[in-house]
């Protein structure tokens, strides 16, 4: 088990430090991935609710097929991204059209044309599938750059600080600043529900833009590796991925931990509209809370930073887990009259949740750097893809189930924007969904982490 770099085989003393704009460079990036990756897995689903009124039953279906789609798409982009060579890189022009793809798709899927039933769910789900397909252009050869701009697991560790330091900007524009322009247009300007959405996506959908010209240019001298000769059939990449055992084992523990994700992004804005009570407030509330959790992720990456480098990537990231199960629980003694209290556990999220995030990466380009010195063969995208397909899949199983089973409660669906008045006990099972369920995954995904050994990947044969 990796438990300190000092002296770690990916360590390369000798290697260049890359220029501080190069982590901006590449941080900024995930602003517009994390916008791509949140906000419709946030408002997407109450949004399909009480807006276009699909059932919850048929709003879970648009999202899995979309996400469906990602498995092939994913591993694809990934492939792709592995055998190509450009002046501007192997990477960075799939970067570029991916994200300005997946950022008019964004602008499409609230600019909803007026039709109803089938025509509006083969409309969604259209749309939904390009800007999945655009993500997958964007997220997988973004996610693999990281493990190819620096030897040095130290400062790969550095340089996904800075994206935990963007993903958490991202964070703060698509899941506070996005329903916060919702119920501004509504309250303070007159807008219809569908109107306001429309100038959320506008102004959402700018800033996927410029997020995605600002990562093709900032990272134009960042460094790279070549297309290699040595390459696999897509079958035989995953299969090496499957074979790869430390690889594995991150990703089952990860996909446990992004189903748990899925389920707090769906039903954040049904846990505080229905079970806590606010109701249309909810997106004033859910924009605050939002903000906590982002400042407290930002701050706490140079305390994660250290922490691993003293304690070592793969404790620190099982403390996080453990202690975000028990923190959430606190939600059962929060109500309108004690905010302090949702205030203080959007806190520990954001620490916590920044910490699990930022360990999970960056044991990743550990793995994926390990295996390309030790097979000699640039395979980076395969196991990115297969890693992003697993983020991605995780979230919308999380999404699907939570919409699933708001249909199955009997959760009433409205058509105007209106949260919909609903019996105790569906206001009960939201809570239980929101609170327990995620906690149990989160401590589960632990006992599967105990498995993780880069040991096991090192004695393979060559």
């Amino acid at each position: 088990m990796v438990q300190s770099t000092k002296g770690d085989y990916l360590n390369s003393a000798q290697q260049k430090k890359l220029p501080v704009s190069a982590y901006f460079g590449y941080g900024a990036g995930q602003v517009g991935g994390q916008i791509l990756r949140d906000t419709p897995a946030l408002i997407l689903p109450i949004y399909m609710t009480t807006v276009l009124g699909l059932d919850p039953a048929i709003g879970a279906l648009v999202i899995l097929i979309a996400k469906i789609w990602v498995v092939i798409a994913d591993p694809i982009a990934g492939v792709i991204s592995d055998k190509t060579n450009t002046r501007w890189g192997r990477r960075r022009p799939f970067i570029l059209a991916g994200g300005l793809i997946a950022a008019v798709s964004f602008l499409m899927l609230f600019f909803v044309p007026d039709i109803k039933d089938q025509a509006l769910f083969i409309y969604m789900a259209a749309i939904y599938l390009l800007l999945n397909t655009g993500y997958s252009m964007f997220s997988v050869p973004y996610l693999t750059m990281a493990s190819e701009m620096s030897d040095d697991a130290n400062e790969r560790t550095t340089i996904l600080s800075f994206r935990n330091a963007a993903l958490a900007v991202g964070l703060l524009i698509g899941g506070a600043l996005a329903p916060e322009i919702i119920s501004r247009a509504i309250q303070d300007y007159g807008q219809t529900a569908q109107q306001a959405y429309e100038w959320m996506a506008l102004v959402v959908g700018s800033v996927i833009m410029l997020s995605t010209l600002w990562v093709f240019f900032g990272t134009r001298g960042a460094r790279g590796t070549p297309a290699d000769e040595i390459t696999l059939p897509l079958l035989e990449q995953i299969k090496t991925a499957w074979a790869n055992k430390p690889f594995v084992t991150l990703i089952t523990a990860n996909i446990v931990q992004y189903i748990s994700a899925g389920i707090g992004y769906a039903g954040g804005l049904f846990f505080f509209a229905y079970a806590m009570g606010f109701g249309a407030q909810s997106f004033s509330v859910i924009a605050i809370w939002i903000v906590v959790i982002c400042f407290s992720s930002i701050a706490a990456m140079p305390i994660l930073v250290w922490a691993a480098k003293r304690w070592g990537k793969m404790p620190v990231y099982k403390w996080c887990l453990f202690l975000y199960a028990i923190c959430i629980q606190f939600y059962w003694l929060a109500d309108k009259d004690s905010m302090w209290i949702v205030w203080l556990i959007a806190g520990g999220i954001g620490f916590l949740n920044g910490g699990f995030i930022l360990m999970s990466f960056s044991v990743l380009t550990d793995t994926i750097n390990y295996d390309r010195i030790k097979s000699g063969i640039s395979r980076e995208g395969a196991l990115s893809s297969v890693y992003s397909a697993v983020d991605k899949v995780g979230n919308a199983l999380g999404s699907a189930v939570f919409l699933v089973f708001l249909s199955f409660i009997g959760f009433v669906e409205s058509t105007d924007g209106s949260m919909a008045p609903q019996s105790d006990s569906v206001n009960t099972w939201i809570a239980f969904a929101y609170i327990l369920v995620p906690a149990i995954l989160h401590l589960s995904s632990i006992l599967v982490l105990n498995r993780y050994k880069l040991e096991d990947y090192k004695k393979q044969p060559k």
